[in-house]
């Protein structure tokens, strides 16, 4: 998948796109990047609103160095 596309939460189960997570946490990834760039990406659990299942999903990511932060 190309970086400039999202990717929506879809569900596993039925395929409908799910809005809002209802809980989110943030993962540091724990070895910087060629850039010394470190990775921050936020998770969230959403719930399919069509079957109910909840599914985990990527809500953003973050790249932190010392020229600033790219998204």
């Amino acid at each position: 998948m190309p970086k400039s596309q999202t990717r929506q939460n879809i569900c596993p189960e039925c395929g409908t796109s799910a809005k809002d997570p209802y809980k989110t946490w943030e993962l540091v990834a724990p070895f910087p990047d060629k850039k010394m760039r470190i990775t921050l990406t936020v998770f969230g659990m959403y719930e399919c609103p069509k079957c109910s299942k909840k599914f985990k999903g990527i809500v953003s990511k973050a790249k932190l160095g010392t020229e600033g932060i790219e998204l």
